[in-house]
């Protein structure tokens, strides 16, 4: 059984960098006609969006509170985290198309008040499957404020200025991430963890006050399309995915569980392509738009690096206290660098990609990646964080941060204006699938402790950097008129 003494903190950090990666979606966005108050816009998109944030680093904290009250095991306390990330995966593309359907503020509403709802849900769940199926509710409202509370803020903001809002937006971001962690301590400390959930309502509340006084109204389109079947098929898809890896992994899984897991998700998935293709244009994700040769090597990146990092920063902290001993205070801070270098590095790596192009900065940064993985190796039962942890974290960082401003450029021009802020959420989609796989991988690592986990933790980090190998290889398959012109000779 997993100890569930200590739990990295570690879920906020890896949505940090996946939700940079989104704010591609508010960049690409055109404002419908005048452009609302731009102020008002910007506070309320990140009083919604921010709950997203605190949540994923608060859940993290309580973990380890949860897994004791609960008398949870490591694959329960697995899909504790994974049934957040599922619907957040497979319906950010709904959640989008509703709010071009109904109104951008009030879908946003409508999440801010189902998260508060899942919130209640939370603290007063008394098993393991209410506590699942209450997170669920929160990805679904996640998956519902992301992109409207991100579409509002791009068509609040000309052009000219989406960068600069994008980058407080971001700056709120990392804040929120970085504070999470530490309010949850403080009400872990004088309460339990269902104090911990039951203090994100009243926030819920707070939040849904400032968008409802404040955020500018859009209006609807009687003509945008839904595809609710096409995001039920991806719940499906996915959900059969982890359940299949998690089987994988779990010596007391039903026999055949993992071969009848993987048919669902195969039927899921081949019955989710032909309907896309019979919809055509009007589908979630347009089959003649995404199964282009950039856009599939894009994809086949994202995952295979998003799922390498969510490992990395999952394994990290638990390592250090299981199997270094360094304590649970060090290793709720051990990730704060990484945050911290990524918030700086990212957006210089724009002025490197205006130097070499977009396609190799992130060959270059998947390849650091992979090497902060292989520096990884060094970490044993006799670390110390600033001799062995900290050079492969920032080597982590700084390959992350090469990634992410080139990977929304490519992704968003892969496609043409048209579908850019589709292809942006489809590929945030990519990002969190490859983090439930991560996650879903780690059952028996998390079972151990001492020198076998660390023999274990070497294995997982070999098998990462080849991840990220196979990514930065997947870069060469990228085509796109981003790329530098070559010089013409006279």
């Amino acid at each position: 059984m997993m100890s569930t003494r200590h739990v990295p903190i570690v879920e906020s950090t890896m949505n940090t960098a996946q939700f940079l990666c989104d704010t591609g979606v508010a960049g690409g966005t055109s404002a419908c006609g005048a452009p609302a108050g731009e102020k008002p816009a910007l506070i309320a998109s990140i009083a919604g969006c921010c709950l997203v944030f605190i949540s994923s680093a608060v859940t993290n904290v309580a973990l380890a509170s949860i897994g004791r009250g609960l008398g949870l095991d490591a694959h329960t306390l697995q899909w504790i985290i994974n049934a957040e990330l599922l619907p957040l995966a497979a319906l950010s593309l709904v959640g989008g198309a509703m709010g071009d359907r109904f109104g951008h503020k009030t879908v946003f509403l409508v999440g801010i008040a189902v998260f508060a709802a899942a919130s209640i849900g939370c603290a007063i769940a008394r098993a393991g499957g209410e506590l699942m199926f209450a997170r669920f509710l929160q990805g679904v409202a996640e998956a519902l404020i992301l992109p409207t509370g991100l579409t509002i803020l791009g068509q609040a903001f000309p052009s000219e200025r989406k960068s600069w809002a994008v980058g407080l937006w971001s700056a709120a971001a990392a804040i929120a991430c970085a504070a999470g962690p530490a309010i949850a301590g403080v009400i872990l400390q004088n309460g339990s963890w269902r104090a911990v959930y039951a203090a994100e309502a009243p926030l819920a509340c707070v939040a849904f006050i400032v968008v409802w006084s404040i955020a500018p109204r859009s209006m609807g389109r009687a003509d945008a399309p839904i595809d609710f079947l096409g995001g039920l098929l991806s719940v499906g898809g996915l959900g059969a995915l982890g359940w299949a890896l998690m089987s994988s992994t779990d010596t007391k899984a039903a026999p055949y569980s993992f071969e009848a897991a993987g048919c669902i998700m195969v039927a899921a998935f081949v019955i989710l392509g032909l309907v896309e293709r019979r919809k055509g244009d009007r589908a979630m994700l347009p089959p003649a738009v995404f199964s282009g040769r950039t856009v599939v090597a894009l994809s086949v990146f994202t995952g295979l690096l998003y799922g390498a990092f969510t490992v990395v920063i999952t394994l990290v902290p638990f390592v250090m206290i299981n199997g270094a001993h360094l304590g649970a205070s060090l290793a709720g801070l051990a990730l704060v660098p990484l945050q911290l270098l990524i918030g700086v590095v990212s957006p210089t790596a724009r002025m490197l990609c205006a130097r070499l192009g977009h396609s190799l900065p992130l060959a270059i940064g998947a390849v650091l990646t992979g090497l902060g993985c292989i520096a990884m190796l060094q970490i044993g039962v006799t670390t110390t964080y600033w001799a062995h942890i900290f050079p492969a974290i920032v080597l982590v960082a700084v390959g992350m941060s090469l990634v992410m401003a080139p990977l929304t450029t490519l992704v968003m021009t892969s496609v043409g204006s048209a579908h850019a802020a589709t292809a942006t959420g489809f590929n945030g989609a990519i990002s969190r699938a490859g983090s439930l796989a991560g996650v879903a991988l780690l059952g028996n690592v998390l079972q151990l402790s001492g020198h076998a986990l660390v023999l274990s933790f070497h294995m997982t980090m070999v098998a990462c950097a080849l991840a990220c190998l196979v990514a930065a290889l997947a870069t060469g398959a990228i085509n796109v008129p981003t790329d530098p012109a070559p010089v013409k000779k006279r």
